[in-house]
Order: structure tokens, then C-alpha cells, then sequence
């Protein structure tokens, strides 16, 4: 089971990375909040929360072992092992009503089969207890981890809805 879990967000994160390389490189304007045009995304400050803009800055790169990876800014760096706040929506890894492992993205699942972004807009979030599973934005506190070497960029620890 812990395989095909790893292996799904494997396929995921590697079908994300190869669509943002796609995109054209991100410039300030790309990280302003997009116009609603019925599809509504998170808000990109909610009070006390990491913006996504932020983390939206991460870069990937070829590095010289011929690996894509990413390279983070000064900013991004400072948030590793820190308490945080992010504000997102859940995509769920599992079919069941409590998620213990799920990824947060900035936009709401719009397709059960694609992701809403590239691997810098998506943060991997280990709960602490299973939460109930939402199509509803949610606010998520725990541990922040920086990756540079994983299969994503991001990932929450011992994670909780916070208050």
C-alpha cells in the first residue's frame, strides 16, 4: 500500500513538473493574483499564512547530475523547520473520508486525474490525525520542510486544521 502511495505522487508530481516546464519562467506579473474568471483560487494572503507567492518562486533547474530539481530562494530557505501557516485546498492521495497524507495546492481540484499546478504550488501534508476530507479551502498548521531532494519541493509535518 505504502508503495502504490508512493508511486501515485510519484506519477503526479512528475506529470506537474513536466506541464510547468512548459510554461513560460515566472515573472512578477505571473505572481500577482490571477483575475476571477469563475474559478476561484485561494486567496494568496489570508492573515497569518504563508502567501503562495512566495512559494510559487521556487525555480526547477537541470542540475548537474541531469536531475531536474529546484533551487529556492534566500526567503524559502528561512522557512525550513519553521511552524507555519498555509491556506489551500485539499488533493487527496487516498479514496477515503480522513486524510492522513494528502497534498494542499493553491487552486481546488478540478480534475480528479490532473494536478492544479507545478511541484512549487503544492505542498506535501503529513497530519498529525486524519482529517476529514473538504472541498472547502482550509487553513493547515504544522512543520515546514524545504526539500531538495524529494519528489516534492514542500512538505507540512505533524500537521492540524488550525484555529
Amino acid at each position: 500500500m505504502k508503495k502504490r502511495l508512493s508511486t501515485i505522487l510519484h506519477l503526479a508530481l512528475s506529470s506537474a513538473l513536466i506541464c510547468s516546464m512548459n510554461l513560460a519562467p515566472v515573472t512578477a506579473l505571473a505572481l500577482q493574483p490571477a483575475p476571477q474568471t469563475g474559478f476561484i483560487g485561494a486567496d494568496p494572503t489570508p492573515a497569518g499564512t504563508i502567501p503562495w507567492q512566495l512559494l510559487l518562486q521556487a525555480k526547477t533547474v537541470q542540475k548537474p547530475n541531469k536531475k531536474f530539481g529546484p533551487v529556492f530562494t534566500e526567503q524559502i530557505q528561512q522557512l525550513n523547520k519553521k511552524s507555519v501557516k498555509l491556506y489551500g485546498f485539499m488533493l487527496p492521495l487516498e479514496t477515503s473520508d480522513l486524510q492522513k497524507r494528502f497534498l494542499l495546492g493553491i487552486y481546488p481540484p478540478h480534475c480528479s486525474f490532473c494536478l492544479s499546478g507545478g511541484p512549487e504550488s503544492l505542498v506535501e501534508v503529513i497530519a498529525a490525525t486524519p482529517l476529514k476530507y473538504t472541498l472547502d479551502a482550509i487553513v493547515i498548521s504544522g512543520t515546514m520542510n524545504v526539500l531538495e531532494n524529494d519528489l516534492v519541493y514542500y512538505r507540512l509535518t505533524d500537521a492540524k486544521l488550525a484555529q
